[in-house]
């Protein structure tokens, strides 16, 4: 590692690229204490004149850093490279030109990717050695998080109290320290325990203090899990409190269902999760049983679901729920945000499989995209087709991704807007056309790597008024059926006729009712519906939402007026059938958390299969409810670990955990424990709740962990979400997060959790 920061830092000072009339000379550096990347301070210059200065940047953590990009592939180079053509062409003969893609590279950063720091290298060789070097360093960063997450974390812990910075903490810095992680212990036993741990005996001012590394040791002898320690003393040896092979096997298959687990399979978990040399001789001590439990395998969230593609991919495209974004290009408001490529590179990273495009006539014959008639910024088609589709459509998974496009262009850029698709997506680009007679639309397996067009077409060969114009997602065209008043009448748009060359399989149709759907619609039809109007149609016609629903791919979108970037909940439109419900990804918030959860059961690949009762394999009707498929959810709370503090309390929480169902209306249904006071280290509930649950098959079971206020309303400190069908049944680890889906690793639950029937 040393090797690779010394070589990036022959040559560190960059260039940073802020816009196309502004750059910083900055020297940046790897900071390996930290491991982030520095930039200091800074000298300006604009190539249009002046100069200038500043002082150093925050520092960018090489954990958070998503990618390190080569060339001009953002939005800030994109308008760059245009920039440069132009002066290229008025430059004199002979004159080089200000800037060279193959010296430029982009480092993406930040929450869901969304951060960029673009630079610009004074050679491509620099370049190079920055690109792989970051590379590796990230890599390696990551990994070594993995490994050591607690330690990791701790150390961090320990940095950001040592607020002198000399490498230590005293007794009463610990104390602090404990207090800020939750821990109320008794001072005697703490001191007893720093003694211990403080053993280089180094002192400052006279006081004993703990480096870094003893402060790890300290903080791991206050960790205490009495149930994982009563657990582990129920199969253990009474005499050598260990665990042995076959004993281990015991556990497995009688609190853990695992019926086909061996001894062979036993002995190669305790090679695997025992540190000390006594996994050697075939036994495990309670850490290794601890660290064990701490692992995917025993996550309450099937750990097979969410790394695997597990399921039958060769069902027709409708029998699939596919995760889908609304407004993809936007980064925040919906009237006045920022458009960027980002948006795309960004849901196509998490797995997104519909990725929305509003086209509007742009400058030079140039198709454009953004929100239109609202001051959101623009960006061309081109470049997120090249930038964006092509390079990272199959990054995350190989199945289909679907452009949903919504289409204000002249008909002139209709036609150039298929010409780029065509250019640009190449063999990519699915524009095989549809037999007359196909009655089920094609699975996702047998379009895998395939980009399809999602759009209303011609019927005929010339250029046609498209009469079945449906809902818009345009602000000023708002749908009555929304809840606004229309600000005008939508004009009909006429329909390049080179449309029929790209939309096959997924080809748009105006909805009018579901008589009329079943009547008219063929089996590629598929409707894009407003919140209001599929709010209405689900709660008054969910048998025939659920039987469309078999046949035709439908999508349903946010209400207009949400301008906050706001969701509608996704989960009722999914337990009747619903495959595409569009969502503001860049929003973090519950609708989010509920997608990311229901996309994980499928190895995050973006599409995930419909129960049998929403394909018709099995008797079932959303509005007569037998006991046919009910179950019993029981979860034991039995204890928590280093719980994070409240933001609004800003002391040590009184926590208590809430388990709610969400899915079908009848199972909307929630339990808590009761409160622990100040502890949010160990705090033991050893209390088992229970949820009666009529269609399991479609309900999300969801955790929070909250924290008793009698200010205002409780807190909500970390979540949980797991779709019932990907609950692990046994004793379980509950990772939490943040309602982003950042992991605020090691808090954690320990739980016990029973499946059974009514």
């Amino acid at each position: 590692m040393e090797e690779v920061v010394q070589k990036i830092h022959e040559g560190s000072t960059l260039w940073k690229v802020r816009g196309v009339n502004k750059w910083f000379h900055r020297h940046y550096k790897v900071d390996v204490d930290n491991m982030s990347l520095v930039g200091e301070s800074k000298k300006w210059w604009s190539p249009g004149g002046g100069l200038g200065s500043d002082g150093p940047e925050n520092a960018v953590p090489l954990l958070e850093v998503t990618e390190v990009r080569e060339g001009w592939r953002t939005d800030t180079f994109n308008k760059v490279s245009s920039h440069s053509e132009k002066l290229k062409e008025k430059a004199p003969a002979g004159e080089e030109p200000l800037l060279e893609e193959n010296r430029c590279f982009s480092v993406i950063h930040g929450a869901g990717g969304r951060e960029v720091l673009d630079l610009v290298a004074s050679s491509e060789e620099e370049r190079d050695a920055w690109v792989s070097g970051l590379a590796y360093l990230v890599q390696s960063v990551k990994v070594l998080h993995e490994e050591r997450q607690y330690d990791v974390w701790l150390r961090k812990q320990f940095e950001e109290a040592d607020k002198d910075n000399n490498g230590s903490l005293n007794f009463n810095e610990c104390c602090a320290l404990l207090k800020q992680l939750n821990i109320k212990m008794d001072k005697i036993h703490a001191k007893k325990l720093f003694n211990q741990a403080n053993t280089s005996k180094l002192k400052r001012d006279g006081e004993q203090v703990l480096e870094v590394d003893e402060f790890v040791s300290f903080y791991h002898s206050l960790l205490q899990m009495p149930e994982v320690e009563k657990l582990f003393k129920k199969y253990a040896s009474e005499k050598t409190l260990l665990m042995s092979a076959d004993q281990l096997l015991t556990f497995l298959q009688r609190d853990q269902g695992l019926s086909s687990m061996d001894v062979t399979g036993a002995t190669k978990l305790i090679n695997e999760y025992e540190l000390s040399d006594l996994k050697d001789k075939g036994y495990m001590t309670q850490d290794g049983f601890y660290h064990m439990l701490l692992s995917d395998m025993f996550d309450v969230f099937n750990s097979h679901h969410q790394n695997n593609i597990h399921q039958d991919m060769n069902h027709p495209l409708s029998h699939y729920f596919i995760s889908s974004s609304h407004n993809t290009y936007l980064t925040g408001h919906q009237l006045a945000g920022e458009s960027s490529v980002e948006g795309y590179i960004s849901a196509l990273k998490k797995g997104c499989r519909l990725l929305e495009l509003d086209v509007w006539d742009g400058d030079g014959g140039e198709p454009i995209i953004y929100h239109g008639h609202t001051l959101t910024s623009k960006i061309t088609l081109a470049d997120v087709l090249r930038d964006g589709i092509k390079a990272y459509a199959f990054e995350a998974s190989p199945y289909p991704v679907i452009l949903s496009i919504e289409n204000h262009l002249s008909i002139d850029q209709q036609k150039v807007m298929v010409k780029l698709m065509k250019e640009i997506l190449g063999d990519m680009l699915l524009t095989e056309p549809v037999s007359e007679d196909l009655i089920a639309v094609p699975s996702p397996e047998s379009m895998k790597n395939k980009v399809i067009v999602r759009a209303k077409k011609p019927q005929g060969n010339e250029v046609e008024s498209d009469d079945d114009d449906d809902d818009q997602d345009t602000i000023d065209y708002i749908d009555s059926d929304d809840g606004a008043s229309q600000s005008k009448k939508k004009p009909h748009k006429p329909l390049a006729p080179e449309l029929r060359e790209v939309v096959n399989v997924c080809e748009g149709k105006k909805f009018i009712s579901f008589q009329n759907a079943y009547e008219t619609y063929k089996c590629v039809n598929t409707p894009s519906i407003g919140e209001i109007k599929a709010k209405s149609l689900f709660e008054s016609n969910p048998d025939d939402f659920l039987k469309f629903t078999e046949r035709n791919v439908t999508k349903v979108y946010p209400l207009g007026t949400r301008t906050d970037s706001s969701n509608l909940k996704p989960y009722p439109f999914w337990s009747v059938g619903c495959q595409i419900v569009a969502l503001n990804m860049q929003t973090e918030d519950k609708a989010n958390f509920y997608n990311d959860a229901l996309f994980r059961t499928n190895g995050i690949c973006g599409y995930v299969l419909k129960p049998g009762i929403l394909l018709r394999e099995e008797p079932y009707s959303p509005t007569e409810l037998t006991d046919r498929y009910m179950k019993v959810l029981r979860v034991t709370i039995l204890s928590g670990q280093h719980l994070p503090n409240s933001a609004k309390k800003g002391d040590i929480v009184d926590p208590y955990v809430q388990v709610k169902v969400r899915g079908h209306p009848q199972d909307q249904q929630k339990q808590r424990t009761k409160v622990v006071k100040n502890n949010g280290f160990n705090p033991v509930w050893g209390e088992t709740l229970e949820l009666t649950i009529q269609v399991p098959q479609v309900s999300l079971v969801y955790f929070s962990l909250r924290d008793e206020s009698s200010l205002a309303r409780d807190p909500v400190l970390a979540l949980c979400c797991i779709p019932f069908t990907s609950l692990a049944t046994g004793y379980r680890f509950v990772h939490l997060t943040n309602l982003a889906g950042k992991s605020l690793a090691p808090s954690a639950l320990f739980v016990h959790v029973e499946i059974g029937d009514k």
